[in-house]
């Protein structure tokens, strides 16, 4: 799973200090536990509001060897024949549903509509990707002292001393809602939307809080806003990294 059209998770990991908690009502997109660089929490809570990727995780977080032994047996080539046997899975949990939903992620191209199935990439015909497989035993250990909660993400939203709230909102009335809440957030917090603007922006406000507007490495080039009060305060602390599936 990619963190948004940034690696935003890379960015975090490589320059957040060390806090007691942390919470992402944001994940679907990613979290920050999976990246080996990010200093680990006492208490990591990881909201995920999509009933089917938090599924995938809890699977992600708890699965037995058996399991892997099970998917290893498993066709990790793209072909249409196998992509309709995939589709055809209606597992809503376990490895069932880990081996359905990352195939038709890499092989799969999504419809328009949101209730359309997605269809073969003949584009990714022959291709391999059982090293998704090689994956699962850093997942595992990343998320082992993680709580995955499938909740209302504004419901997770808090603060308080030494917690650090990562907030990467995509739907608009999510977004609105955070920028109301922002400024009431106790502790530090790293907030991220895209922008309008394809203009580079850098500045302090409250000499506190900082603004800034990058050029995102992704197909859509997109422009992500930036705002944060955590430790390290200059866009040179700030690495922009390409984006990395997750």
């Amino acid at each position: 799973m990619a963190f948004g059209e940034l690696s935003i998770a890379k960015i975090i990991a490589m320059n957040a200090p060390k806090y007691n908690k942390i919470i992402e009502p944001f994940a679907d997109n990613g979290t920050v536990a999976m990246y080996p660089g990010m200093r680990k929490p006492k208490q990591h809570i990881i909201n995920i509001e999509d009933e089917t990727i938090f599924n995938v995780m809890l699977f992600m977080q708890s699965h037995s060897p058996a399991d892997k032994r099970d998917l290893k047996k498993r066709d990790w080539v793209a072909s249409q024949e196998t992509f309709d046997t995939v589709l055809a899975i209606n597992a809503i949990e376990g490895k069932d549903l880990f081996y359905r939903f990352f195939y038709l992620k890499k092989f799969g191209v999504k419809s328009k509509d949101p209730e359309q199935d997605p269809t073969f990439d003949y584009l990714k015909n022959g291709h391999n990707m059982s090293s998704i497989l090689f994956t699962m035993p850093s997942a595992k250990v990343n998320l082992k002292k993680a709580t995955l909660t499938n909740d209302d993400p504004l419901s997770v939203i808090s603060g308080g001393a030494g917690t650090f709230t990562v907030l990467t909102p995509k739907k608009p009335e999510h977004i609105d809602a955070v920028e109301v809440k922002l400024s009431g957030i106790g502790g530090d917090y790293f907030y991220a939307k895209k922008s309008k603007s394809n203009e580079e922006l850098f500045e302090e406000v409250g000499g506190d809080v900082i603004i800034s507007s990058f050029a995102a490495s992704s197909i859509m080039m997109a422009t992500m806003e930036v705002r944060t009060n955590y430790e390290h305060k200059s866009r040179e602390k700030l690495k922009i990294l390409e984006p990395v599936e997750i």
